[in-house]
């Protein structure tokens, strides 16, 4: 069970929003899934608010589209723009008296305590022909940075921690997309790395995701400098190939409303 409230901390607090080089790099592919469709977005759901790419994307194509961008906490962003915001409890979704044509989001739909009744929503906030399209980490997600903390830990405490929050299996996803009554579901996993040259770097660009685990079962401990420095050593002993190496994988989600 997600820890709303450490959420919305996470939520609230600077991830260099527009700047993130992971966040960027994952929209250009759901960019690349928008471009295939023939079909205009007049009115438009973005769930999670990590950049601007895919919406910028749509504002050039779609110059009369109107966009409500949703978020669980919305205090980081500069709400005078043209586009609409509102703030929104991801585990009990509720936008009232609007349906959509369009709902996307990079990173964001994994962090509900409640997939099955999200999606729910999400096919009831869909007007006919409508499209949704998500992007949400897979199994294989940082790899090396997990097994390198899990490995920490045994050293340190003699035993792991639930580091990062659980995954969800894309059958069991595609499964729940058919029990819906989504049309034509599809699910692709994708990858690239990343090369870091300092290793702080890479932790920073993960914290920014906001993967770490928000059970409320949650290690509340502040790693010290000790944990960060055995936390090199292994993923420099593991991992190490004339850079820090992290594989981002993720799935794309997409179904049609018919």
């Amino acid at each position: 069970m997600i820890n709303k409230k450490y959420l919305k901390l996470l939520r609230s607090k600077d991830r260099k929003y527009g700047k993130n080089f992971i966040y960027n790099e994952i929209s250009k592919n759901i960019i690349d899934s928008l471009d295939i469709l023939k079909v205009p977005f007049y009115n438009i759901l973005q769930l999670g608010i990590n950049d601007d790419l895919v919406i910028n994307y749509l504002k050039e194509k779609f110059p009369s589209c109107s966009i409500t961008s949703a978020d669980i906490d919305l205090s980081a962003f500069n709400k005078k723009t043209e586009r609409k915001f509102i703030e929104i409890d991801l585990d009990n979704l509720q936008i009232k008296n609007i349906k959509f044509d369009l709902i996307f989001s990079n990173f964001f739909c994994q962090l509900t305590s409640n997939f099955d009744k999200l999606i729910g929503k999400i096919f009831k906030s869909l007007n006919t022909n409508g499209f949704f399209i998500a992007t949400i980490p897979s199994n294989e997600n940082i790899y090396q940075l997990i097994n390198s903390m899990y490995e920490t830990d045994n050293i340190l405490y003699g035993g792991m921690y639930q580091r990062m929050n659980p995954i969800l299996d894309t059958n069991y996803i595609f499964k729940l997309l058919k029990l819906y009554n989504f049309d034509a579901p599809l699910i692709n996993t994708n990858n690239f790395t990343i090369e870091y040259s300092v290793f702080k770097k890479l932790l920073d660009d993960v914290r920014s995701l906001n993967l770490t685990y928000a059970g409320y079962d949650k290690r509340n401990n502040f790693e010290n400098k000790k944990y960060f420095i055995q936390l090199e050593k292994y993923f420099r002993k593991k991992y190490y190939e004339n850079n820090f190496n992290l594989d981002i994988n993720y799935n794309t989600i997409c179904a049609w409303k018919k």
